[in-house]
C-alpha cells in the first residue's frame, strides 16, 4: 500500500516597483562601500521601512482594563 504525502506551499508575493533615487555623491559611495554596488537598493529599503514603518501596531491598542471590569459570561443569559 502506497503512502501519501501532503506538502504544502507557501507562497510569499512582494510587489517589487522601480524608481529612480537621486543621492549625494557621499552617500553613495558609504552605501556602495557598506553594502556594495548589488546591495544597496536591499540597503535603502530597511532603512526607510525602519523609519517610515515605526509607527504603533496594532497590537495593544485598547486601553488596559481590570479584571474586575470584565463582564461574566453568565450575566448574559
Amino acid at each position: 500500500m502506497a503512502k501519501s504525502l501532503n506538502v504544502y506551499v507557501y507562497v510569499y508575493v512582494e510587489i517589487v516597483m522601480k524608481t529612480t533615487v537621486t543621492l549625494r555623491e557621499d552617500l553613495y559611495e558609504i552605501l556602495k562601500r557598506k553594502y556594495g554596488p548589488r546591495g544597496i537598493s536591499d540597503a535603502i529599503n530597511s532603512i526607510l521601512a525602519e523609519v517610515l514603518l515605526r509607527g504603533d501596531s496594532m497590537f495593544a491598542t485598547m486601553p488596559k482594563t481590570q479584571l474586575t471590569d470584565l463582564r461574566d459570561h453568565r450575566d448574559r443569559v
